[in-house]
């Protein structure tokens, strides 16, 4: 049968087979109607491929590049699987030195602010508190002008370097000078204490002399702590680092600090202090505070830590400031003779190195003090009952030996050089 020819123009026959593709044609013609009255998506700008660098900090600005983010490579699954196991393996090594059970504070709630969204140090990943103050290249420009967020910031756990690519990250880890077998100590500076046969130390590093490597340290703190200030003049501080030696590998690794200003006219022992978030609620922290304190001691000042806390320092400090007091009242008086001793606050600071007002603190966070009226020059008097002062550190899990052992620091450190000039009158 020969096929139908139709004239042009002319309308086609009505059957089920093209009813049904009027319908098909009307219902796409709408669904385009309606899309050309949305607004039309943006076009995507194709993007020069960046090269991995790995970048670290410099006292002098960055010289104005173009930043642009570099596309996101595929990742396998061995490499979004990273810090899993090993992470949980490697913070379950760290050894406790508190003997408190108490459950510990949440960290601080990440702020809107962040541009960073994790951050790797070694096999470790967790989370960014605060924004971060690494330079444009690194965290891109983007970030700051579009609220867009680096999703990892990857971390040399031996020197600080940092990059936000994986594979210059890696390049690095195997080349970096203060990896073990490397060209440079895995610690800079002297080791100034040792804590017993536990493998933490301290270490003391100037500023002035391993500049870039304090610089790296202070960025790295800064997604941590909100009042961090001081990132690239650090030339006029110590910096005295905590660190953990591994008794398999006998590889050193920093998992905290504290910097103290080497002149301090208001008498402050320490600027700030940072334990890493992996390594936090072990007692570290009390360990650093109380390196700080023994240093005050022997270089005969009584001071304290720079004004305002952060809200987790001020809660170690409390800890400590309690503990300390109160183990000095219990060698005051004579429990056995039921004599009582009257101290005041200017002798349990000359006796703990502890500033007056901390001490005040520390006597209204035990809350066991009682209104004994007013003594001689009308000063208001408390009593304290050396059997409540024995329950409070027994529900505190406060111990009663020190923290530190004065004797675990390098011979003659922190000593004041005898002169006669401090007797003098010019």
């Amino acid at each position: 049968m020969a096929p139908i020819k139709r004239k042009r123009g002319a309308t086609a026959p009505d059957t089920p087979r093209t009813r049904s593709a009027t319908a098909a044609n009307a219902t796409t013609g709408t669904r385009a109607a309606q899309n050309a009255t949305t607004k039309p998506r943006k076009p995507v700008k194709s993007k020069r491929k960046e090269q991995p660098a790995y970048a670290s900090s410099s006292a002098s600005a960055p010289s104005p590049i173009k930043a642009t983010r570099a596309p996101r490579a595929k990742r396998s699954r061995k490499s979004r699987a990273m810090p899993t196991a090993t992470a949980r393996r490697a913070v379950s090594l760290t050894p406790s030195l508190s003997s408190s059970t108490s459950k510990p504070s949440a960290a601080p709630a990440p702020t809107l602010e962040r541009n960073v969204d994790n951050v790797v140090l070694g096999d470790i990943l967790f989370r960014a508190w605060y924004p971060s103050r690494h330079v444009k290249e690194i965290v891109g420009r983007e970030v700051v002008d579009e609220k867009e967020m680096l999703e990892r910031l990857y971390v040399c756990k031996h020197c600080f370097k940092y990059s936000k690519e994986l594979m210059g990250w890696v390049g690095h880890g195997k080349a970096c000078e203060r990896r073990r077998g490397g060209t440079a100590p895995m610690v800079p500076g002297r080791k100034i204490y040792s804590h017993g046969n536990s493998g933490w130390s301290v270490w003391e590093v100037d500023g002035e002399v391993d500049s870039l490597y304090c610089q790296n340290l202070c960025l790295f703190a800064k997604l941590f702590l909100d009042n961090k200030s001081v990132f690239f003049d650090v030339t006029g501080f110590t910096y005295l680092l905590l660190v953990h030696k591994n008794p398999t590998t006998d590889e050193e690794q920093v998992i905290g600090f504290f910097s103290k200003e080497k002149m301090s006219w208001d008498n402050n022992n320490l600027a700030c202090i940072l334990v890493f978030p992996p390594w936090q609620h072990k007692g570290l922290g009390s360990l650093l505070i109380a390196v700080s304190y023994e240093i005050s001691r022997r270089e005969k000042i009584i001071g304290g830590p720079e004004k305002p806390i952060s809200d987790l320092g001020k809660m170690s400090y409390i800890k400590y400031w309690s503990g300390e007091v109160a183990r000095y009242l219990l060698d005051v008086g004579d429990m056995e003779k039921k004599k009582t001793k009257t101290v005041s606050l200017d002798e349990i600071s000359a006796g703990t190195w502890i500033c007056v007002e901390d001490c005040l603190a520390a006597l209204k966070h035990m809350n066991i003090a009682v209104a004994a009226g007013k003594g001689k020059g009308d000063v208001q008097r408390v009593k304290i009952d050396k059997q409540q002062l024995r329950e409070w550190m027994t529900a505190s899990k406060t111990g009663l030996g020190p923290i530190i052992d004065p004797d675990g620091f390098a011979p003659g450190y922190g000593y004041r050089e005898s002169s006669t000039d401090e007797d003098m009158g010019d």
